[in-house]
């Protein structure tokens, strides 16, 4: 019943959104697009800010994550701000859980933000799933953002709006951002339904900063309970010593061109190589229009689209592909088989060897316009060799999509799953 709710409010959506603004013509904008304005300038343009940050200890493995947050939550002893598009426990994860609410117990401030789309996950986390009200009993400060439910279809459109944001901060020093949520499939599952997925830990003081800046007032514009950011110290001291690399960070909210313009930006910024995981890429003619500039320009452009077994997504995307084709780049699918059953969630850019852009930002429509997203353009060519082993070893595992394929499958019985996953993917 609830999928056939949320199927309804999409499709009801489509006429009022097709007429909307889109903010991805910014990734065409002549300013991002000329190649005599410097990185640095584009981005202050869109008042996207400079910051430092350490090399990050990168985590693939959704289990590997899940113990390092646990490390981190026991660690904690003045507050914990994380935020999660989809999170719930089960019996897996209900240390970590448990371990949330004995710290909130203790005194320690803990802020937990979920969105609302939650009690609609239809994977497999839907029969371990615990809701996490019971955390509210422990202090924990928990806010559900835009809830779904039919007293709010008088403002039908506003429920598209997401907060599709994975990070966590503990006492103003540890810092993480990523992909992954805090559910079963992101760190519970042990089989075959655990996504494959990543998540970035570093120090960065001043993004961590500008990370509370945004938070405060957000939350407050939220929540009944209103908190101070003079509450919310930043360890100034941790990164000192370090070797720190320039990056770019954009807080998207729903609207903003922010994102459209740091993407558009580094495929204008490209002179030879792009590597691009777009988990779910339902791209619309502006976003498809950037990447196939890059490619008329030699750029070589890798992109790998996972494979789905959830056949509602795969089917969208599938349809999607004849457009994707438009961008003239060498467009890969991964092969079905064991490995690929567990579902590439990861999101990522690797652009001439040198910048990897991290994040929860799905290279789609919908993360560029209607969701609250975290990108950060790492400038590091340490960190791209590392993170393209990785893109590397996925790209032997896919092949190529032909001109037949596309055309087999743009089917009009796949048109209504491409158009909930292009707005609501």
């Amino acid at each position: 019943m609830r999928r056939l709710l949320l199927f309804f409010l999409v499709l009801l959506t489509l006429v009022v959104a097709s007429g909307c603004t889109t903010t991805t013509h910014h990734m065409l904008n002549p300013a991002v697009l000329d190649p005599e304005v410097s990185l640095d300038e584009k981005f202050s343009a869109y008042s996207i800010p400079k910051v430092q940050v350490t090399y990050p200890k990168v985590y693939y493995d959704g289990l590997a994550w899940r113990d390092r947050v646990l490390e981190l939550i026991e660690g904690a002893e003045d507050y914990l701000i994380t935020s999660a598009f989809l999170a719930s426990s089960s019996e897996d994860l209900q240390p970590l859980y448990d371990a949330l609410a004995r710290k909130a117990e203790s005194g320690v401030r803990v802020y937990f933000v979920v969105d609302g789309i939650g009690p609609f996950d239809m994977t497999e986390t839907r029969f371990h799933l615990i809701p996490l009200k019971f955390l509210r009993e422990s202090g924990v400060h928990l806010l559900e953002f835009n809830p779904i439910s039919s007293a709010r279809l008088v403002s039908l459109f506003s429920l598209l709006d997401r907060d599709h944001r994975k990070y966590l901060i503990v006492d103003g020093k540890h810092l993480a951002m990523g992909g992954m949520n805090l559910n079963y499939i992101s760190i519970g599952a042990r089989d075959d339904n655990l996504q494959r997925d990543s998540m970035y830990e570093f120090y960065s003081p001043e993004l961590v900063t500008l990370l509370l800046d945004a938070f405060v007032p957000w939350w407050n514009e939220q929540s009944w309970e209103e908190i101070r950011r003079e509450d919310f110290q930043v360890d100034e001291s941790v990164a000192i010593g370090m070797k720190t690399y320039d990056a770019w960070y954009v807080d998207q909210h729903p609207g903003s061109e922010k994102v459209s313009a740091l993407f558009g930006s580094m495929l204008a910024e490209a002179k030879h190589e792009v590597k691009v995981l777009p988990f779910l890429p339902f791209m619309d003619s502006n976003m498809i229009e950037a990447f196939r500039t890059a490619s008329d320009r030699g750029v070589e452009v890798q992109m790998i689209i996972p494979f789905d077994k959830r056949v509602t997504n795969r089917k969208g995307i599938e349809y999607m592909v004849k457009d994707l084709r438009k961008m003239q780049i060498d467009l890969r699918i991964e092969k079905e088989s064991a490995e690929s059953q567990r579902l590439l969630h990861e999101k990522l850019m690797i652009v001439d060897d040198r910048y990897v852009v991290i994040g929860s930002t799905n290279i789609n429509y919908r993360s560029f316009n209607l969701a609250y997203e975290t990108s950060l353009v790492i400038d590091s060519e340490e960190l791209a060799r590392e993170v393209e082993k990785h893109f590397d070893e996925l790209y032997k595992k896919t092949v190529s999509i032909t001109e037949a394929m596309a055309e087999a499958w743009q089917t009009f019985a796949n048109w209504p799953r491409f158009a909930v996953g292009f707005f609501g993917g």
